[in-house]
């Protein structure tokens, strides 16, 4: 019982946690996320695995959720990126959760993240975002980071405004497919974690190229293959 409340007390003590891609990841609460989704009912983070989620591991996510929204984000961030583990290089913004609905405050959250990727030069960022909002709002008056690789998570049917925005500013476009054919993660179509793979393909943009992560989760590729009629 000791050991367990020990390991729950060093799981909140970091704000970054290590997902199951092998990566470092900051992330917040679902909610950011889910209420501006097209494809909620079948995102795997939601139907699968709503119920494994500690609740160590959601207040960390709510703590968090403030945070990053604080004038604490970016000093907190660049102290754990420093020391936990002897130092992170590689690090990723969203597994969970997105920019605030609300554009004033998620204007707060990606200008501390860019300050993040400003202040920590030699560490890479790969930051996953469908709040085209926010994007539009302050990449025109803002110049991404060269250690920042911004990944768009397209609608189901994005039109060409979209399309255009991203090529002219550099941001990687993201969408769902049907087959592991279509795909071209090499962690969709194995299995394998990020490092398994010794791929960092996400943390570069890469000019002419939408990444296809191939659809997983019980059920959700009938589901999906409905959405797309």
């Amino acid at each position: 019982m000791y050991i367990k409340r020990l390991f729950l007390k060093l799981l909140m003590k970091y704000c970054l946690s290590f997902n199951s891609k092998g990566l470092h990841s900051f992330d917040k609460t679902r909610k950011s996320c889910y209420d501006s989704c097209e494809i909620n009912k079948i995102c795997y983070m939601n139907n699968n695995l709503q119920l494994k989620l500690n609740k160590v591991y959601k207040d960390k996510l709510d703590s968090n959720d403030k945070l990053i929204k604080s004038s604490k984000f970016v000093r907190i961030i660049t102290k754990e990126i420093k020391f936990k583990n002897g130092g992170i290089s590689k690090v990723r913004i969203f597994s969970n959760g997105d920019f605030d609905k609300n554009i004033e405050i998620s204007l707060k959250e990606i200008n501390n993240i860019f300050n993040l990727c400003k202040v920590n030069p030699f560490v890479k960022f790969w930051l996953v975002t469908r709040q085209f909002e926010t994007l539009f709002s302050y990449i025109p008056k803002h110049k991404i980071p060269e250690n920042l690789n911004i990944m768009f998570s397209t609608p189901l049917e994005p039109n060409q405004f979209f399309i255009d925005f991203c090529n002219k500013y550099k941001i990687q476009m993201a969408k769902i497919v049907l087959t592991k054919k279509d795909s071209n993660c090499d962690s969709s179509k194995n299995g394998k974690s990020c490092i398994k793979n010794n791929c960092d393909k996400c943390f570069t943009f890469t000019p002419n190229t939408i990444r296809a992560f191939y659809i997983h989760g019980k059920g959700n590729k009938s589901k999906l293959m409905k959405l797309l009629k």
